[in-house]
């Protein structure tokens, strides 16, 4: 993996500027470093940490847990009970979150359901009431 500037981080991750520089600008983001213009240079590792940064966001983990988590793998294996502590907790979230949506899903579901069976019904009906009297066709 390259590294990329910001504009091509931008794109390949989906994130806008105003965002990516706001995590480098609280250093959220380790390894991004300047080019000899001053402009942000993306490492693979600093693509890689906002592949995971971007993953906790997305299931509401703020960014004070993930600065802290971030500060954790930087002090080495010392903090492993504890980040996997943290990383247990976030699946425990996903979980509860995918149990949520399997929720939403089956109501969405039944719902569908409910107007498949209705629209049959109506078209039943129909070619019922055509089959009782042919005639009315052309009245």
């Amino acid at each position: 993996m390259p590294e990329l500037t910001m504009t091509d981080v931008c794109k390949q991750f989906d994130i806008s500027a105003y965002t990516l520089r706001y995590y480098d600008n609280i250093h959220l983001i380790p390894g991004v470093i300047r080019n000899d213009s001053g402009r942000r240079v993306f490492t693979e590792d600093a693509q890689g940490w906002l592949r995971y940064i971007m993953a906790f966001r997305s299931i509401g983990m703020s960014i004070k847990e993930i600065k802290h988590y971030i500060a954790l793998t930087e002090e080495g294996t010392d903090t492993l009970d504890e980040r996997l502590g943290m990383l247990a907790d976030q699946q425990t979230e996903i979980d509860a979150q995918i149990a949520a949506l399997n929720d939403k899903k089956q109501l969405i579901q039944w719902k569908i359901d409910n107007y498949t069976a209705t629209k049959a019904k109506l078209k039943a009906a129909s070619e019922q009431q055509k089959e009782a009297a042919p005639y009315q066709n052309w009245v």
